[in-house]
């Protein structure tokens, strides 16, 4: 009599397997949420760096003033001229102004959505206007801060990876982590 060999695995074996598959599931899962909402966090410091430094080099470009503004604003809906500061807003706008009595002309715009799940942004100032030698027409530095209270607070070695987008008087626009325990000479630290 021959015998036959059997292929695949038994349901025993097949069960024990998708148990240990669950349990490390179940294990990376709040690691991998901590993961997805620290990179949302980045992304909204990176565009907004990303928008800073446009508004900057237009302002060279054109030899003209050029803002940098957050706002709360639908921008499908809204032009340059009627978006609403807000300090706290997470969506940006590049525009410029020929003139006094000229309507704004738009640069360039981003609207977050719901990318940026719980991101919460807090500015000096909702605006930051940039003069023709790349410096700050108002002479003075313009912190925005980026933290995701969903996570939790900012504290050195806890959960959430927060970040501040520093404008200085010349115009110098620096992404940097406003964690106090960071070495004094660390390049990444804000102070």
């Amino acid at each position: 009599m021959t015998s036959r060999r059997q292929h695949g695995f038994s349901i025993i074996e097949l069960s024990v397997a998708m148990t240990i598959a669950g349990v490390l599931l179940a294990l990376g899962a709040p690691a991998m949420s901590g993961y997805l909402q620290n990179a949302r966090l980045g992304s909204a410091a990176q565009a907004i760096y990303g928008g800073l430094q446009t508004a900057r080099a237009e302002a060279v470009k054109r030899n003209q003033d050029v803002e940098f503004v957050l706002t709360s604003s639908a921008l499908e809906s809204t032009t340059a001229d009627s978006v609403v500061l807000d300090a706290a807003g997470k969506n940006w706008v590049v525009r410029q102004r020929a003139s006094a009595s000229a309507a704004y002309a738009l640069v360039e715009q981003k609207a977050a959505g719901q990318d940026l799940g719980g991101v919460v942004i807090a500015a000096d100032a909702p605006a930051v206007v940039f003069n023709s030698l790349g410096g700050t027409a108002a002479g003075v530095p313009t912190t925005i801060a980026l933290t995701n209270p969903v996570l939790g607070t900012c504290a050195p070695g806890g959960p959430v990876r927060c970040w501040n987008v520093v404008v200085a008087p010349g115009g110098q626009v620096r992404l940097c982590n406003p964690d106090a325990s960071l070495a004094a000479g660390d390049t990444r630290r804000c102070n």
